[in-house]
């Protein structure tokens, strides 16, 4: 299966970590628009390559990471 992803999108899944990060690091670690990464962050959930997930302290606040891809 091969994925068509905009620039940004390619940008964020490589800065993504096996520990949840937020939106917020993420625009930090990428020099990307808080914006754009909430874009790309919704292209990549829609093809099924992140995992939101959400904070039990605060449930207002999301992390991201990878989802674990198997074969097949």
């Amino acid at each position: 299966m091969y994925f068509a992803l905009p620039k940004s999108a390619l940008q964020v899944f490589n800065a993504l970590e096996d520990r949840p990060i937020s939106s917020k690091e993420l625009a930090r670690k990428t020099n990307l628009s808080e914006r754009t990464v909430r874009y790309a962050l919704k292209v990549l959930k829609e093809n099924g390559l992140v995992e939101e997930i959400f904070f039990l302290r605060d449930a207002r606040r999301r992390g991201y990471k990878r989802k674990k891809l198997t074969p097949g």
